[in-house]
């Protein structure tokens, strides 16, 4: 299994792509989430139009899922002609087609491939792959997802937005890798008037608070995204909060790779 992390920003970074993760296993290719900022970061990776085999969209926020119709129009132009899946919540597919009606009149009506979506509840066999979802705390539903691929099987977890909920906590149980979001570092953000305000624990999540969920899922790696602009910039301080010295935390940035086939040694 092979990860690229395309994006790592949060919804206004101007420095860092929307979130969009790129998972290779088991002969399939698949996006997590695909934000408004991350199309030409995927075709910096192919311009294939047949590339990808499908994506997860954990939640409709602008920052996850607005990227999608210029991938969906990009692989139209350039003559995609097989299926494309699209993993996601109940109401995928009505979000998915009214999105791209509202970027491209006509589109879903004129797509000369199918979309093939799947809304989850629980788990869903696609081939070899084995997804299982479960909520998390946010302003919207979210799904964290646990994906299961390769030989030997390799566990990939996702968090979206959100805080860990118990029963999420239970499904990253000894991922090899876990992604998840670290909007703060204290649970506390600057609003526009310079004021400190606690976010409290139905948005975002803290490294404070993932620091626990480390104790309780035990995954092997855990790769930390969704920062907050201002925090990425505080690396000292981030790598001091984490208490992870062991290259076992991982503070990705664009193009970045983690192989879940070979031992890495990441260091934040």
């Amino acid at each position: 299994m092979k990860v690229t992390f395309l994006g790592v920003g949060e919804a206004f970074d101007e420095n860092n792509t929307h979130t969009c993760i790129l998972v290779e296993a088991a002969g399939r290719r698949m996006l997590v989430d695909c934000g408004a900022t991350a199309p030409p970061s995927v075709w910096h990776q192919s311009k294939r139009p047949d590339y990808l085999d499908g994506i997860f969209i954990s939640h409709f926020h602008a920052d996850h899922v607005f990227g999608l119709p210029a991938l969906m129009m990009r692989m139209w132009e350039d003559g995609r002609t097989r299926p494309f899946y699209l993993f996601g919540p109940v109401g995928t597919q009505r979000n998915v087609e009214r999105l791209m009606e509202v970027a491209y009149h006509g589109m879903v009506a004129n797509l000369p491939f199918t979309l093939r979506f799947r809304e989850l509840q629980r788990s869903h066999r696609w081939d070899d792959w084995n997804l299982r979802v479960v909520n998390t705390r946010h302003t919207v539903q979210n799904l964290g997802l646990r994906l299961e691929a390769g030989s030997p099987t390799k566990v990939f977890c996702y968090s979206g937005d959100g805080m860990f909920t118990p029963t999420a906590s239970k499904l990253y149980t000894n991922a090899d890798l876990l992604v998840h979001e670290a909007y703060t570092s204290d649970g506390t953000v600057k609003n526009p008037r310079g004021e400190t305000v606690t976010i409290g624990t139905k948005t975002h999540c803290s490294l404070q608070q993932l620091e626990r969920l480390d104790d309780m899922a035990r995954p092997k790696k855990m790769a930390l995204i969704h920062l907050n602009r201002k925090l990425r910039e505080e690396k000292k301080t981030f790598s001091k909060s984490t208490g992870k010295e062991d290259g076992s935390c991982l503070m990705p940035v664009k193009l970045s790779n983690y192989n879940a086939q070979i031992s890495t040694n990441c260091k934040i």
